[in-house]
């Protein structure tokens, strides 16, 4: 994962690290530009803020599988974005993870499955003018250490999934504040405008929100 879990910017106490800190920038830099992002074998696109790193392939700035619990194990992550600053570095916050990922052949009832685990309850939201399943999921031993919003739907024989992990550490002898929910909202906040980002090549073009200077390099197959 692109930070070095458990801590960012703080100090470790109690851990047999004497004054050993992380240096994480608080902000993207300002010469950072968006990353414009196009699937063109699922007919999908977002765009990746300034200062949040891309990458196709797992295990470079993430662990799917690990996040995404959920997901089948036929899954396949087509890509994920990974924030490279830290807003709150005295915060317990550890970083945030916006994956795309697709399980080819399968049908509407088990793509409306894998949004939640069996028995937790789930809504619904459109993303990209079409209704995706929403659940949510958390995981942690002494502590919550990862919260996970998750949308799932069925289009053509395969089930297109976002995951928006948020992760974060114990607080206990870390010298960390637990991080606030007024904190957890404003990185919800970033992680949704990436999927309010999100638009679809079958459906009809909507008027694209406003971003100045996307980059439009070539993404490594």
């Amino acid at each position: 994962m692109n930070f070095v879990r458990p801590l960012i910017g703080v100090t470790l106490l109690g851990l047999g690290v004497a004054r050993a800190q992380i240096s994480v920038p608080a902000e993207a830099p300002a010469a950072a530009k968006p990353l414009a992002f196009h699937d063109a074998k699922y007919g999908l696109r977002f765009v990746v803020p300034a200062g949040w790193s891309f990458d196709r392939k797992d295990h470079l700035v993430s662990t799917f599988h690990v996040d995404a619990r959920s997901a089948g194990p036929k899954a396949q992550m087509r890509g994920v974005a990974a924030m490279n600053f830290n807003p709150f570095p005295e915060s317990t916050f550890s970083g945030a993870w916006f994956y795309f990922s697709v399980q080819p052949h399968t049908n509407d009832g088990e793509c409306a499955r894998l949004a939640s685990r069996a028995g937790a309850a789930h809504g619904v939201e459109e993303i990209g003018g079409i209704e995706f399943r929403h659940g949510h999921e958390e995981r942690g031993g002494m502590c919550v250490e990862s919260r996970n919003d998750v949308y799932t739907a069925y289009h053509k024989g395969s089930c297109y999934r976002f995951d928006l992990d948020i992760g974060t550490f114990c607080a206990i002898s870390s010298g960390a504040r637990e991080i606030s929910e007024r904190q957890l909202e404003q990185i919800h906040l970033r992680l949704d405008g990436i999927l309010k980002s999100v638009a679809l090549d079958w459906m009809p073009a909507r008027p694209a929100a406003k971003v100045e200077a996307v980059e439009r390099r070539p993404l490594p197959e």
